[in-house]
């Protein structure tokens, strides 16, 4: 596969999971309009924590074989080990279903256990969650069954089931339920119903459209143990990335007043929507890249690394502009005047947290090639580091110091692995191109905090329009764009064209039918 054809892949995919993660995100305020209004609050709050303990049940029962699977997928397609890849896939499933069935059956147990009777003292929450633990096992098989499309390059099954097909039927079961009037538990089984629905739809889809033709010989030789040694450094990983977001919430909690954790905890989701667009192309190319390593192409990485890592931080800039220019007129607008005081805190997140799309697809590149042992590692430094950090500032800072701790600790993640795929792989995203896009941007940033400041601008929307007609028009004219890349946009936008009139017609001639 040529570095055209693997730019081309990875645009057009994650096009696809950018607009499904979309449609997840519009679903779920759906969904939370419909439980908000018929529960109560107290009773809201019950669902949200025991939905909280399943989920991260279930993240650690998964093992961290929903990122190892489509990794060693496509690395054994690259080599042509179809053979090994069988076993991959049947050792994972049966891997994961005893996970979850372990999870089911210490869940309850465990969070009686730490929960304490002060917590939980009339045991409500504990109830939900004896329900909702008996969605894990198919939370699991489901993810797997994901993560297996996804190795052999199906990535639009994820937006197929995660974000249509599970929140449609989620609003679909809550909305009857709140028709009929039931209970919290009818609420949660409505929930768990959604769960196993989904599920059944997948298992159907399973069958018709398998990705590989099954021979369900249970087998746990080499590749399986590959897969393990892989998967369980990601699994520590992603838990510990998990504690470093809580960990601020509970150090303010402590230290500070509940009004403080409530402004922090609305102002920080804020800075997920700088991570959506490498988010999106990360899902794609993973696969793509493990498949040139496996194909033993690691030349082809760094044009590729170089490429997507310029779009996707030019993409992502004008966000991050909205975020650090005008914060207050942000927050007031989504959450009230009462809010503005969090103006701050989401300049300093937002300076942190857009360091993921800059130094780009480095965590990416260094999953690709089987280094999970060092993201491990970084996660852990990163961890310790945010976690003492909270601890010396917030105190003192409030707020503010659990931003400032947020931000260091993850951009520090983000310049250790760029070190680590330059020392390792000899590649870099720092062309003299994207050096000119970083001044560029740089230069927009302190050109409209001026701006803003003499002409007392107020954060209206033709100032952010205008701003984001002329960031393009410096850009076309700064040449920063080589001809190779231009010529790749022309493919891109004939192949999403093709596509468009190739599916769009069969969709409705198919509904017409």
């Amino acid at each position: 596969m040529s570095v055209n054809d693997s730019v081309n892949r990875i645009v057009i995919g994650s096009g696809v999971i950018f607009a499904g993660t979309l449609a997840g995100l519009l679903f779920d305020i759906f969904i939370k309009r419909v439980l908000t209004s018929y529960l109560s609050p107290a009773d809201f709050g019950t669902y949200s924590l025991a939905l909280t303990v399943i989920s991260i049940t279930g993240a650690v029962a998964t093992l961290g074989l929903h990122e190892g699977v489509p990794r060693y997928i496509a690395y054994f397609r690259g080599r042509h080990e179809e053979n090994k890849i069988q076993e991959l896939i049947i050792s994972a499933i049966m891997l994961g279903l005893i996970a979850g069935v372990l999870a089911m059956l210490i869940s309850p147990v465990l969070f009686e256990h730490l929960s304490g009777k002060g917590f939980d003292s009339q045991g409500k929450i504990l109830s939900v969650i004896r329900i909702m633990i008996f969605a894990i096992p198919f939370t699991i098989v489901l993810n797997l069954a994901v993560a297996i499309y996804r190795g052999f390059d199906r990535t639009n099954v994820n937006t197929y089931f995660y974000s249509i097909i599970r929140p449609v039927s989620l609003l679909g079961f809550a909305s009857a339920a709140v028709f009929l009037g039931v209970s919290l538990r009818g609420v949660v089984l409505a929930d768990l119903f959604s769960m196993i629905f989904t599920f059944g739809i997948m298992s159907v889809y399973f069958i018709k459209r398998p990705p590989f033709k099954p021979e369900w010989k249970l087998k746990f030789g080499e590749p399986t143990k590959q897969l393990i040694r892989y998967s369980f450094p990601l699994l520590i990983s992603a838990t510990l990335l998990n504690l470093m977001t809580w960990t601020d919430t509970i150090m303010l909690g402590y230290f500070k007043s509940t009004e403080v954790v409530g402004i922090y905890s609305a102002v920080y989701p804020l800075v997920g929507f700088l991570s959506m667009i490498i988010g999106s192309m990360g899902f794609v190319y993973i696969p793509v890249t493990s498949k040139l390593w496996g194909e033993n192409k690691p030349e082809s990485l760094g044009p590729i690394y170089q490429i997507m890592t310029k779009w996707c931080f030019m993409v992502t800039f004008p966000v991050f502009a909205l975020m650090f220019v005008y914060p207050e007129f942000l927050l007031t607008k989504l959450y009230g005047a009462e809010y503005a005081s969090g103006a701050t805190v989401l300049r300093i997140l937002a300076l942190g947290f857009v360091a993921n799309s800059y130094f780009g697809f480095n965590y990416h590149t260094i999953m690709a090639s089987g280094d999970s042992d060092f993201l491990m590692k970084c996660s852990i430094a990163s961890a310790g580091m945010n976690a003492l950090l909270n601890f010396i500032l917030i105190p003192q800072y409030g707020m503010v110091g659990a931003a400032i701790a947020s931000s260091i600790s993850f951009s520090s993640i983000e310049v250790l692995m760029t070190l680590r795929t330059w020392r390792k792989q000899h590649i870099h995203p720092f062309t003299s191109m994207y050096r000119r896009v970083s001044l560029i941007c740089v230069f927009m940033i302190m050109l409209m905090l001026a701006a803003r400041k003499a002409l007392l601008l107020s954060g209206a929307d033709w100032e952010y329009a205008a701003f984001i007609v002329g960031y393009f028009f410096i850009v076309q004219r700064a040449k920063v764009l080589d001809r190779t890349e231009i010529n790749m946009i022309g493919e891109i936008r004939k192949s999403i064209q093709y596509n468009i009139s190739l599916h769009i017609p069969q969709a409705l001639k198919s509904l017409a039918s």
